[in-house]
């Protein structure tokens, strides 16, 4: 049996957890968006209110993953990762990435 080196794992980890993100990546992806070219046309005073548009659209792609496609969960479990770890992982990096494309996007303004 060949032995997997600890330095790979990390490696695998992340291509699980970007192989989960893609599975919701388009649709949180149309929002943000959306987001910025609201932001483009009313300025920064909505950010607060696209912010917690961004937020509640992924609250409602973690119910519609959860409800639909839990079976999917097993396949990542087997290989370790958990869905805590899926979830605030992709969360986490999706909300970074909505930020800095608004911040980006508002420097370009």
């Amino acid at each position: 049996m060949i032995k997997q080196s600890t330095s790979m794992k990390p490696f695998k980890t992340v291509r699980l957890i970007w192989t989960f993100y893609r599975s919701f990546m388009l649709a949180s992806l149309v929002i943000t968006l959306c987001c910025i070219k609201l932001l483009w046309d009313y300025d920064f005073k909505i950010f607060g209110i696209l912010f917690w548009f961004k937020v509640a659209t992924l609250s409602s792609i973690f119910y519609f993953i959860n409800s639909y496609k839990s079976n999917h969960y097993y396949y990542y479990q087997n290989l370790g990762i958990s869905r805590a770890l899926l979830w605030t992982t992709t969360l986490v990096f999706d909300i970074l990435l909505f930020i800095s494309l608004i911040v980006l996007a508002y420097n370009f303004r």
